[in-house]
């Protein structure tokens, strides 16, 4: 009798402890969180980063100020700090803002960051960057939507993997700089966007103070970019490194309608794309795709005959009625000819 109850008791205890790992299960769902694999691989968004933040290897000035205003005051080392701590350092300074066990923000001189969760997905985290340069140490696998870094004028989202991005603001000019060592990021802006920045790929952003001018150079790595040119069917543009893309933005005297002008520059400074639109009117676009020339330029510009050596050397009449700026007999039958 003792073994039977012993025995029953135990397939109690499995049934309790499978229907509570079901339960779960249909919760993640339920929520749209993915779950985690027996292995570990694929990590769960729902328990990837910690509630809180923790500030540590603090090099120098590091100051927070809490998310309900006040004053900086200096951080403390290994401490932890809620969402919305707003972090900066000073000069020669540095600091290590810890998510988890595997994801980190390193801030580096005279940096500002803002640390929310993310609107679409609580469980998210973005770091606002004000200013400074950012280094982020994160898993290649991290699930969409998982962490972002957010500018006054640009977006990366999907960030993963390892990357610095740095934010300057010159003679009133912002740039804006994103560099993924590995890992990928999206960018986003006005009437832009690039897809996948990859391993090995930089751009720099500029926009002017009043967002009439944005001006993107890739500095490194091949990558698309879209465009938005008033249509649905945007303009997609291979980025190569010294490739530009203008874009000025200018609201109409009647009515206020945003107008877009884009120009895009491949890297020998040739103009490749141009158009002209008016934002909700696609009825006011214009625009051209630039086909290069420059290979029939060359191909004009090519002797009507060549001289090759033997053939012309016993022919010195026709050297002197190229000298003379006469045509050669054979242009004078064809010209007949066509005649």
């Amino acid at each position: 009798m003792m073994d039977q109850a012993g025995m029953f008791r135990a397939s109690v205890c499995v049934f309790a402890f499978s229907l509570l790992a079901v339960c779960a299960q249909e919760a993640a769902k339920t929520a749209g969180v993915e779950t985690v694999s027996a292995d570990g691989q694929t990590p769960t968004l729902a328990k990837l980063f910690e509630p809180l933040v923790r500030v540590m290897n603090i090099q120098g000035a590091c100051e927070v100020k809490d998310p309900d205003g006040g004053k900086f005051v200096p951080a403390l080392n290994n401490k932890f700090y809620p969402l919305g701590t707003v972090l900066r350092t000073g000069l020669g300074s540095s600091a290590v803002i810890i998510f988890s066990a595997q994801e980190s923000v390193q801030m580096l001189e005279k940096s500002e960051v803002t640390v929310v969760c993310s609107k679409k997905n609580p469980e998210g985290r973005i770091v606002r960057l004000g200013l400074g340069k950012i280094k982020t140490v994160l898993r290649d696998n991290l699930p969409e939507g998982a962490f972002g870094i957010e500018t006054p004028n640009a977006t990366c989202q999907n960030v993963a993997g390892r990357g610095e991005y740095l934010l300057t603001t010159e003679s009133a000019i912002e740039t804006f700089q994103a560099a993924t060592i590995t890992g990928s990021a999206r960018i986003e802006g006005a009437q832009y966007s690039i897809p996948a920045l990859r391993a090995a790929n930089t751009i720099n952003i500029q926009t002017a103070p009043d967002r009439s001018l944005s001006r993107l150079t890739s500095v490194s790595g091949d990558f698309p970019i879209i465009l938005e040119n008033g249509t649905e069917t945007p303009v997609s543009f291979g980025m190569s490194p010294k490739a530009v893309v203008k874009i000025w933005r200018e609201n109409a005297p009647v009515g206020g309608r945003p107008i877009i002008s884009t120009l895009v520059v491949s890297p020998t400074g040739i103009a490749r794309h141009r158009f002209v639109y008016a934002e909700g009117r696609p009825d006011l676009t214009t625009g051209e795709l630039i086909v290069p020339v420059e290979a029939d330029k060359k191909e004009e510009e090519l002797p009507l005959l060549l001289s090759v050596p033997g053939k012309d050397a016993g022919k010195p009449e026709v050297k002197e009625e190229k000298a003379a700026g006469q045509p050669p007999p054979a242009a004078e039958e064809k010209k007949e000819s066509a005649q």
